[in-house]
């Protein structure tokens, strides 16, 4: 990544079934102070808040509203940065509103669910 770049860049993927390969760049605003901001569930919020994370990450603050919504998104950010609960807090946030044996596939994990 060059200097140039922010932590992270992210890419949100349209998911409407059109055969457009477009791909649009968002920033979410450095103002979100906390993970109830981007619409984690109270739950989340609480155990996040018990492991000592307050305030969600730059990758954090742009991909958990997309995936919330139920959008594919890529996520490139740098090692530590929040990746892991970047993807997984909106899976556990849709699991334990709707149960399901099989939700999600992750398709690269992180270095730390290899």
């Amino acid at each position: 990544m060059s200097s140039s770049s922010s932590e992270s860049d992210m890419k949100n993927k349209h998911n409407d079934g059109a055969s457009s390969s477009e791909s649009e760049t968002v920033t979410a605003p450095a103002s979100i102070a906390s993970f109830r901001d981007i619409g984690v569930m109270e739950q989340l919020c609480e155990a996040c808040e018990k492991l000592g994370f307050t305030a969600p990450t730059e990758i954090q603050r742009e991909s958990i509203p997309w995936a919330l919504q139920g959008r594919d998104i890529i996520g490139l950010a740098q090692t530590g940065s929040g990746k892991t609960a970047a993807f997984a807090l909106p899976i556990l946030q849709e699991l334990w509103k709707n149960p399901s044996p099989l939700f999600a596939c992750v398709m690269a994990p992180t270095r730390e669910l290899a």
